[in-house]
């Protein structure tokens, strides 16, 4: 193939690639109870705790193929779960279709007692949110609850179901005033955090004011972190998020990924969905590839880059499809044809639904001149076309009987 009829293969495959590109991955069907009950939030389950004195109820939502692998999977330890498990499971899942977080266990912990729970200290008379002028004597819990995660209910999920070592915990408001006592109290039990509005004016801003010594002893603190606040929610919850963070700034820790951000008009309740949205991005952020790394491509270090990636977030992790694509269209423009080859082989693997991606991939082959293969790989999609009723089988079996003529 001379080189003015490669160009032109070239130009073609990109336009069919942009044709195929744009459907997106088949969405999993939710499983149905004997009454047409509608599941796909979970399992609830109890967990009798002898640190907290009491049986703790839960919720174990499970991603789409556990049941079919045998790989572990992250796990996201949701505070307040009953309230939030539906919008976080509905975002979770809308973020692994596309790639944007890896596919994760979320365990959703019901509140029985959140001024007991979530509260690092007990607070006294005066304190906001209290009735009139009375103390709230349940408060200051916080030490034991972290210790039911720790030693009860983290063993307990890492023992009954496939989990990869990274954990992430989320919470908002009281549970937020929680997960950052958890970072300070016990830093090495999360990977990553997700602190939602937190109320960090409990007791006269106590973990702010123990911040500074923490960040300077800790100064090799390699996590994610994202603090959000909606922009409509209370100026003094506001402020406070911003005067926690300024230590941060202060005292950075140089491998600590972290942000600090207030979303829009958002209240405080309202605000929850958009900072979980928000926050599962900022910690997944180093699934999309850098300008950098497209610029100083090789399929060494391209391949070497994926497997960091499962080796940190599991086995099912991937990039966003939309990057793959772009990445393979650079370097098909640039005449990379083993580059684009190599990316659409590892896309094909991470999204095995996607049959945009097998065209491309043939396709490719045919231009290089590897037959055999452009005719295998027709055949995966015809395969992939049957099974979801996607209606391409005649058009891909036209292209095996030509490229078997030739």
């Amino acid at each position: 193939m001379n080189y003015k009829t490669l160009k032109i293969s070239l130009v073609v495959l990109f336009l069919i690639s942009c044709q195929f590109s744009i459907r997106a991955q088949l969405a999993e069907k939710i499983e149905v109870s004997n009454n047409n009950q509608l599941l796909g939030l979970g399992t609830y389950n109890h967990l009798y705790s002898e640190i907290l004195k009491e049986n703790r109820p839960f919720i174990i939502s499970l991603p789409s193929g556990y049941k079919e692998s045998d790989t572990g999977y992250p796990v996201l330890y949701l505070l307040d779960g009953v309230q939030n498990i539906k919008h976080v499971v509905g975002t979770v899942e809308l973020l692994t279709e596309s790639g944007i977080v890896p596919p994760m266990i979320i365990v959703g912990i019901e509140s029985l007692d959140r001024t007991r729970d979530f509260t690092p200290s007990t607070a006294g008379k005066n304190v906001y949110g209290g009735s009139g002028n009375a103390d709230l004597p349940q408060s200051g819990g916080a030490s034991k609850f972290l210790q039911f995660l720790h030693k009860e209910l983290i063993p307990y999920v890492e023992s009954n179901y496939r989990t990869h070592p990274y954990r992430i915990l989320e919470g908002h408001s009281f549970g937020g005033l929680f997960s950052v006592y958890t970072l300070m109290e016990k830093p090495e039990l999360f990977d990553a955090l997700i602190v939602q509005s937190p109320a960090l004016w409990w007791n006269s801003e106590e973990m702010t004011k123990k911040a500074p010594a923490f960040f300077k002893s800790h100064s090799d603190m390699n996590k994610s972190i994202y603090f959000g606040i909606g922009g409509g929610d209370g100026w003094g919850m506001r402020q406070e998020l911003i005067r926690y963070t300024e230590v941060i700034k202060n005292n950075e820790p140089k491998p600590l990924h972290w942000m600090h951000e207030e979303v829009g008009d958002e209240g405080h309740d309202d605000a929850r969905l958009i900072l979980n949205y928000n926050g599962l991005k900022f910690i997944f952020s180093d699934l999309k590839p850098t300008q950098e790394f497209s610029e100083n491509y090789s399929n060494e270090s391209f391949l070497k880059e994926e497997q960091q990636l499962m080796n940190k977030y599991g086995e099912k992790a991937r990039r966003p499809v939309g990057d793959y694509f772009d990445l393979a269209f650079k370097l098909k423009n640039d005449e990379n044809l083993s580059g684009a080859i190599t990316v659409f082989k590892r896309a094909s693997e991470a999204y095995p639904k996607y049959v945009g991606i097998l065209t491309n991939l043939a396709q490719l082959y045919e231009v290089s001149n590897q037959t055999d293969k452009a005719i295998d790989t027709y055949v995966l999609g015809i395969e992939l076309s049957k099974r979801f009723k996607l209606g391409y089988e005649d058009g891909f079996q036209k292209k095996i009987e030509e490229l078997k003529k030739n």
